[in-house]
């Protein structure tokens, strides 16, 4: 499999990177530490009507922060392509050589936007997701992960996604619980 994958990305390498590689590495690094989706959420937590969404999208991030990060990344300590394939060349600075599955990238920019998605109008949400499908596609023209490590992240994305929206909504309904009983 990981042949396979690395002439996907070989293919990317030789026939697509070019003009755009500037493109590609500068929306690469919006993905990098969840930055940017922290920031999201954060900002969402300052109005009272979106704090439900902010508060979605940080529980979304911590759940999986805490699954890739924290757990599969170093157990299944799959190496990237560049390490396995020398003729991969990367765009960008190389990131930990065993830490490829899942895209961590990837999943953080799905877990935060499909969150968002679940609570926004989908003129909102839709641009939201093609963002996440940019950040995830330039890992592969960058040359750091194999493509299943993106489709890996954007599965672990969305399920972190869905247990903080019930996390959210379940709490949501308990405090309603509360304020009516008081």
């Amino acid at each position: 499999m990981n042949q396979f994958e690395a002439s996907i990305i070989l293919w990317i390498q030789e026939n697509l990177r070019g003009f755009m590689a500037g493109f590609w590495v500068f929306v690469t690094h919006l993905g990098d530490d969840g930055y940017l989706w922290i920031a999201l959420g954060i900002i969402l937590l300052f109005f009272k009507k979106t704090r439900p969404i902010g508060f979605t999208v940080l529980t979304s991030l911590l759940i999986n922060f805490v699954i890739v990060n924290l757990t599969l990344k170093d157990l299944i300590a799959r190496p990237r392509p560049f390490v396995v394939n020398d003729a991969i060349q990367t765009l960008i600075s190389k990131p930990s050589a065993y830490r490829s599955f899942p895209s961590g990238h990837t999943s953080g920019s799905f877990s935060a936007m499909f969150a968002l998605y679940k609570w926004v109008p989908k003129k909102v949400g839709i641009p939201a997701l093609i963002l996440a499908a940019l950040v995830s596609i330039s890992r592969l023209y960058v040359g750091v992960h194999y493509p299943t490590d993106v489709l890996g992240g954007l599965v672990i994305g969305y399920m972190a996604s869905v247990w903080a929206y019930y996390l959210v909504k379940r709490v949501q309904k308990r405090l309603g619980e509360k304020k009516t009983n008081a």
